[in-house]
């Protein structure tokens, strides 16, 4: 059996995997002189293999800082997969919170349309014991009767959707922006006060264009990122070349 060697850039990426795998996040990673000069490899093979490593997520490279290794959780915006299937963690958790049905809010009025009470499910995710997101999402009462009684612990909402009621979202928007941590997401995400933190709206309709659901989620900004992997964005058609924001 004959062994491909491995090319200078290559061996020099994946000596970083190796230590990626064992690092924190934010960790620092040696200046592109220091492993050229550790690994025996010309300048050029490193600036290929920190290249493909950033086009990865696996490293932030920051101006007059260096270069860290990222940890951070990979979310793609423009599926419409359950979030904890885009996180791809075995471990993930989910956390039921609490159900109850409130009158329609004026901010989803438009939404909703003449829907006046609305199941409100609040839930937490985690990954062994971290916490990743707290969300809220909210259903139309009457066309998800007994909504509000389902015990979503360990339980996507998506399969309860498409499972109970036979409906499922097939096309949505979301509205991204930055928020700070007040005192009861706080204790809800366990992190402090004032972290800043994404607020990820989402609303999610049927093939008929009717409102299925909304979701209002948090998520720790030190912990996440975000990115857009689609080939045309106003289809949500997903391609193989991505942008990471």
């Amino acid at each position: 059996m004959k062994f491909k060697e491995l090319s200078p850039s290559t061996y020099a990426e994946e000596f970083i995997r190796s230590k990626i795998l064992v690092e924190e996040d934010g960790t620092a990673i040696k200046s592109q002189r220091e492993l050229s000069a550790d690994l025996g490899v010309s300048r050029n093979a490193i600036k290929y293999a920190l290249k493909r490593l950033q086009y990865d997520g696996d490293i932030r490279i920051k101006e007059r800082q260096g270069i860290e290794i990222n940890k951070k959780r990979d979310i793609n915006l423009l599926s419409m997969e359950p979030m904890s299937k885009e996180l791809k963690q075995a471990e993930m958790h989910i956390k039921h919170i609490s159900s109850e049905i409130i009158k329609t809010p004026d901010s989803l009025v438009d939404f909703f349309g003449n829907a006046t009470e609305l199941a409100e499910i609040k839930r937490i995710r985690l990954d062994d014991k971290d916490v990743v997101s707290f969300e809220i999402s909210y259903l139309d009462n009457r066309k998800f009767e007994d909504i509000a009684s389902v015990n979503f612990n360990e339980c996507s909402l998506y399969q309860i959707l498409e499972n109970r009621y036979g409906k499922l979202p097939i096309y949505g928007y979301e509205n991204i922006t930055c928020v700070l941590a007040n005192e009861s997401l706080a204790t809800k995400l366990n992190v402090k006060i004032n972290t800043p933190l994404y607020q990820v709206d989402s609303y999610n309709y049927s093939d008929d264009d009717k409102a299925v659901e909304h979701t209002a989620q948090f998520l720790p900004a030190n912990k996440i990122k975000y990115h857009f992997k689609a080939k045309n964005i106003f289809d949500y058609q997903e391609d193989d070349d991505d942008d990471i924001i």
